[in-house]
């Protein structure tokens, strides 16, 4: 399936995979999901393989369009098995997977990127404090697939108050890493930085530069993609945040972004609702 040459589709999520009470309905609904809506790029987070399942066969890998980003990946990776899932059904993606941390004591939690198009590198670059200790869940990766129209990222962020690796060291090191991408850039993901709170990780971004693509949409909704109470954000008094983006660090035309999975747009997967970007382009 060729995809549209007038707009770029893009789908970012916090999957909780595995994590969730029916784990293969969640799989099910996501792979339904990205086969109705047809997205050219998706940015996942929270991309979870059982810490000490066997790793998959390579051919096995080979047939999935899995791109070797320098990470083992066992055969229960969610990213591999929705591979799987797409590919069967006559939507066949390039992905990659890069580890970020241990979660929860269980699960080889990490990012993944899967694109349409052909893919001419993979990139991938630590952005956690060095001074992190290599076991900490603490620690966050940014893994980024080059094609011909540019580069798109998936990150998870940390927090802007954390004492130990704050938000504003994980930015700054994640926009070296993107400075080294020449052409179009788009970074989607967890930013762990609600665009209600003033004078913080949202606001720093876009004084950097980046554009927030729901912000220069024409046609939006709410936006809203943390609809309650969920782990890191326990003590917030506040209901309804907007923390999954997708940034654009050029100038652009955005048509629309809608959530996703959310009940209404397809049924909720995760604690989080996902993002889907329609960006004007042409290359």
């Amino acid at each position: 399936m060729a995809r549209s040459k007038d707009k770029l589709i893009l789908l970012t999520l916090n999957t909780h995979s595995w994590q969730e009470a029916d784990n293969a309905s969640c799989l099910r609904c996501a792979a339904e999901a990205i086969l109705k809506e047809q997205p050219d790029v998706i940015a996942l987070q929270e991309i979870n393989q059982p810490e000490k399942a066997p790793l998959a066969d390579p051919a096995r890998l080979a047939a999935s369009g899995w791109l070797d980003g320098g990470f083992a990946v066992a055969d229960r990776n969610w990213a591999l098995c929705l591979a799987e899932r797409l590919r069967d059904a006559g939507l066949p993606y390039q992905w990659s997977w890069a580890f970020t941390h241990l979660g929860y004591k269980t699960w080889a939690e990490g990012v993944a990127v899967f694109c349409r198009d052909p893919v001419r590198a993979v990139r991938c670059a630590d952005i956690s404090s060095p001074d992190l200790p290599q076991d900490s869940w603490r620690r966050r990766r940014a893994l980024a697939l080059g094609t011909a129209g540019g580069w798109f990222c998936s990150t998870h962020m940390g927090w802007w108050g954390d004492e130990i690796d704050p938000f504003i060291g994980q930015w700054e090191r994640l926009k070296a890493f993107t400075g080294t991408l020449k052409g179009p850039c788009y970074v989607m993901g967890d930013f762990n930085c609600p665009a209600q709170t003033r004078a913080e990780g949202y606001d720093r971004m876009l004084l950097d530069g980046w554009e927030d693509c729901f912000a220069r949409a024409e046609d939006r909704d709410g936006g809203v993609t943390v609809p309650g109470q969920i782990d890191g954000w326990r003590e917030s008094r506040v209901d309804g945040l907007r923390m999954d983006y997708c940034m654009a660090r050029q100038p652009g035309r955005t048509l629309r972004s809608r959530v996703i999975f959310d009940g209404v747009n397809h049924p909720q997967i995760s604690d989080h609702y996902g993002v889907l970007t329609w960006e004007a382009a042409e290359f």
